[in-house]
């Protein structure tokens, strides 16, 4: 038998990760990243227990592990258990080994997009914007704050950040719900910002500017360096 843990409520819901011994679950230095700023850096390690069962045991994180609302040291990952950590809930499930190949599924702010794209278009008969290309392409730098060392490329646009976005979701606790978008131009990308003073363009609060190379965005104590490729 292969044992799961699925997402059922957080960031990236539905997805599905096979785990086993040794495996260890936190926000940054860990097997499995857990988008949350209520997780610790590694939070919990799955184990081995005298009954031979996969045990997920707290690291002595920060927030720790809850059932039904109460902390636990530890889990044992049985069918069925539902569990916490920080504000992202997960459910064991266990399946054949034969079935395990096609069950594993990771989904991402890309492919809540496109599906939602793809929605969208069927309710409207047609996409509501027709994406345009970044040329060059920019890269964003998280160089402070609890999304340091992530990097993320973007070839086309119009892009949307913020705390609920679907496509760039920022995890600072004091990230707005709609934090800016990322417009195409000719040879640049212009950033329109819809929490101006919440959110800022080198230290200056603006509504839109046409980004430079090293220009940085601040949200909360979260930093990002802006570069073109």
């Amino acid at each position: 038998m292969a044992t799961f843990i699925e997402i059922v409520e957080g960031a990236n819901e539905g997805s599905r990760i096979q785990v086993s011994e040794g495996m260890t679950l936190g926000r940054t230095k860990a097997d499995i990243i857990i988008k949350d700023p209520k997780v610790s850096s590694t939070h919990a390690e799955i184990s081995v227990n005298t009954k031979d069962q996969l045990v997920l045991v707290d690291l002595e994180s920060s927030n720790g592990i809850h059932i039904s609302g109460r902390r636990v040291k530890k889990v044992t990952l049985l069918p069925g258990v539902i569990f916490e950590i920080g504000r992202t809930q997960f459910k064991v499930i266990v399946v054949e080994e034969e079935l395990a190949i096609n069950f594993e599924v990771f989904v991402t702010w890309r492919s809540k997009v496109i599906n939602g794209v793809r929605q969208s278009a069927v309710v409207d008969g047609s996409a509501s914007s027709k994406p345009e290309s970044f040329s060059p392409a920019l890269k964003l730098q998280f160089i402070q704050g609890i999304q340091t060392d992530e990097e993320i490329i973007l070839g086309y646009g119009p892009r949307q950040a913020g705390a609920d976005s679907l496509d760039i979701e920022l995890l600072d606790e004091e990230a707005p719900r709609e934090a800016f978008e990322l417009l195409p131009g000719p040879g640049m990308v212009k950033i329109k910002i819809n929490a101006v003073g919440r959110v800022t363009l080198n230290k200056k609060a603006v509504d839109a500017e046409i980004l430079k190379d090293g220009d940085l965005i601040s949200v909360g104590t979260t930093l990002i360096k802006v570069s073109y490729l």
